[in-house]
């Protein structure tokens, strides 16, 4: 019996495999599934990556942290404890992170004493929870790394502030404010509008309500990151000078406006914070003209004229930053910015480029050994939602489902040194924590 259906099974398949009605439709059918579930997995990979860039900046931090100087008078063992709960502390809450504090190694070698060198790594496992995954039984994907941190003597360095001040930066930085701003303008200028004169757009809005803007934190940060200059400086005995410049459609020199001995760079960091709020977002004269009579198709975020302003500023060959004669301080340019593009390609209006930055522009920085540190104040899709041709032409494309914005800004981030902030955080204490973990007395060694 189970033979002879066994058989009659067998014929039936044979019959189906050579029946050839309909087999587009069969075949278009069977392909969706793999599809589909490609699409998810991508989606699941990009959520993945994403924590796990998260989670090896706090393993950088928490490596810096244990070889910093106030650790140097600790035991290893102690030092193990505070690094451990550092890392845990930045980490707990990452949303969609699967995390168990048993899973991370702090390991510390070298002898007590400030005097003394110390090594310290650590290294972390967790679980990046699958949206789609779980189709094909993988509800989560696994992740983890490694960071590892010597100390060292901290070196001489000049900083080069580099600001966005694009009118996206004009989005008011917490959730209380956004939603103000969306009661008292639903239909006014879309999207982050500053034109000269006018009371309806987002931008007088805001100054009428008291909203705060992101921009106003960016200046707030640059002014508050003199002080932690300083008094790290006064701690470690290293040398810092700082330098301002911003950039919408053009580059513009801040603080100095001229070089000084030489250099747009200057030690008195007084003068620095006493310049920050001098980083504007420029007015507007109306949609598709900055400057009245002018057609620029809204080209307002040139990172091409950003990079090769700051580049005319920054040495050809940084020095090592020791105190040896004729040596002369290495170089950093600290990158404030949503990331965003939209810039007339070639000085073509007409042939708009909008998306991520090239990240080619940040390459001929490295290539003259000046490290660049990212700090990416969040690209919101929400704000796009009110302008249809924001949602087909930025929004949809560039943001949502998969963020291309985010990952280039990462890949111009030297290692350890990219810092990604949203609505209702704090800038200016991520600008300082970005600041000590450029100036850390201490070597990332992954």
């Amino acid at each position: 019996m189970t033979r002879t259906r066994f058989s009659a099974i067998a014929a039936l398949w044979r019959r189906l495999l050579s029946d050839r009605r309909g087999n587009v439709l069969m075949i278009m059918g069977f392909a969706t599934i793999p599809l589909a579930l490609s699409t998810g997995m991508v989606v699941d990979y990009s959520r993945a990556a994403r924590l796990q860039t998260k989670m090896n900046a706090a393993a950088d931090a928490a490596a810096l942290m244990a070889v910093s100087k106030p650790m140097m008078e600790k035991t290893n063992e102690d030092i193990k404890v505070i690094a451990k709960s550092f890392f845990t502390s930045q980490v707990s809450g990452l949303p969609g992170l699967t995390y168990d504090p048993a899973n991370v190694t702090v390991t510390i070698t070298g002898t007590v004493g400030a005097s003394n060198t110390r090594t310290a790594v650590v290294s972390y496992t967790a679980q990046s929870q699958n949206a789609f995954g779980g189709l094909l039984k993988m509800a989560t994907t696994p992740i983890g790394g490694t960071s590892s941190a010597n100390s060292s003597q901290a070196p001489n360095i000049d900083f080069y502030l580099l600001l966005d001040v694009s009118q996206s930066m004009l989005l008011p930085a917490t959730t209380a404010g956004y939603n103000l701003m969306t009661s008292k303008a639903p239909k006014s200028c879309a999207f982050a509008c500053h034109i000269t004169g006018a009371t309806n757009d987002n931008y007088a809005i805001a100054r009428a309500n008291n909203i705060t803007l992101r921009t106003d934190l960016v200046n707030k940060a640059v002014s508050d990151v003199t002080a932690v200059a300083k008094s790290t400086a006064a701690e470690n005995g290293a040398k810092y000078r700082m330098g301002i410049s911003s950039f919408f459609d053009q580059y513009q020199r801040v603080y100095p406006t001229t070089p000084i001995a030489g250099s747009y760079v200057v030690s008195d960091l007084d003068s620095i914070k006493a310049h920050a709020s001098d980083a504007v977002v420029p007015s507007y004269c109306k949609q598709s003209e900055r400057i009245c009579g002018q057609n620029d198709n809204d080209t307002n975020t040139s990172f091409t004229n950003a990079f090769n302003g700051a580049l005319s500023t920054m040495p050809l060959s940084p020095g090592d930053g020791t105190n040896v004669q004729g040596d002369t301080p290495q170089a950093i340019l600290f990158l404030i910015t949503d990331g965003m593009r939209d810039e007339a390609f070639n000085g073509n209006v007409n042939n708009r480029k909008i998306g991520p930055l090239p990240t080619e522009l940040c390459d001929s920085v490295k290539a003259r050994g000046i490290r660049i540190a990212v700090l990416y104040t969040e690209y919101l899709p929400g704000a796009l939602d009110k302008d249809p041709w924001s949602v087909t032409n930025v929004r949809d494309p560039l943001l949502k489902p998969v963020d291309k914005i985010s990952p280039p800004l990462i890949a111009c981030a030297s290692p350890g040194l990219y810092y990604e902030v949203t609505t209702d955080s704090d800038i200016s204490a991520a600008l300082a924590a970005l600041f000590q973990k450029a100036v850390a007395t201490a070597h990332l060694t992954q």
